[in-house]
């Protein structure tokens, strides 16, 4: 693996983990699947942008056995810290971006939640290949953050292409068909100053944004009451299973 620097690295420490039990949202998201009909037991799984190993870890619990990737080399150090602090044996991880990746092998499910590692039509059909059944959910419209957003407004915003939207008329288009179903949450996160200079200056930089690092010091030290920042989160997304 060959990525150097990789921005996701800074995020590991403070990325959500796998704690042994699903939050509500993820208990939602397990709803929708079963609905659908998807059933885990006894499958193997890749899941492209295990990330840390929320998802991963859990489905675990459930599959034969499952391949993470990730481009980021201290993400699966995390994954498998927790793999060994709840005894799991039968994932394996593979430090790779998706582009560098290649299998000749053909999963059961073929996974990935919130990840940028699809990116375009080749992409698609990539991940198609790759399982029998597809499990998508990703963002279907950019995430609020009552913390980030000043700092967005002052220093600017990519306009990231909906990823989602490719892939659903990619998949239209392939005449595949798929179900789908938008999902929301809202949450609030207390956050010391510590934390939220962290989470400022990782999204400030994942975002490519030129910025002043002291000035957003002083401005998250502006926003502080009792010693916290309230970060009231609502997102939006989008599962696609084909």
């Amino acid at each position: 693996m060959n990525v150097t620097n990789n921005k996701w690295d800074k995020k590991s420490k403070t990325y959500n983990k796998f704690s042994g039990n699903l939050n509500d949202f993820q208990k939602k998201f397990f709803k929708v699947l079963d609905e659908f009909g998807v059933d885990f037991k006894g499958k193997t799984m890749i899941d492209i942008g295990c990330g840390t190993g929320a998802y991963t870890l859990y489905l675990a619990r459930l599959c034969k056995n499952i391949l993470g990737i990730d481009s980021s080399i201290k993400m699966l150090e995390e994954l498998e810290k927790s793999a060994k602090e709840f005894n799991i044996t039968n994932v394996k991880t593979k430090n790779f971006s998706f582009d560098e990746f290649e299998s000749s092998d053909k999963f059961d499910i073929a996974f990935l939640t919130m990840s940028p590692a699809l990116q375009t039509k080749e992409h698609f059909q990539k991940f198609i290949d790759l399982g029998e059944l597809k499990i998508y959910l990703n963002w279907y419209k950019p995430r609020h953050s009552t913390l980030l957003e000043p700092f967005f407004k002052k220093y600017g915003k990519n306009s990231l292409t909906n990823r989602t939207s490719m892939l659903k008329s990619y998949l239209e288009i392939s005449k595949i068909p798929y179900k789908s179903e938008i999902l929301t949450e809202m949450r609030i996160q207390n956050r010391s100053y510590e934390e939220a200079v962290e989470n400022v200056l990782w999204h400030l930089d994942i975002n490519n944004l030129n910025f002043n690092e002291d000035e957003v010091k002083d401005e998250i030290k502006a926003m502080l009451e009792g010693g916290f920042i309230k970060d009231t989160i609502n997102s939006k997304m989008q599962l696609l299973v084909f």
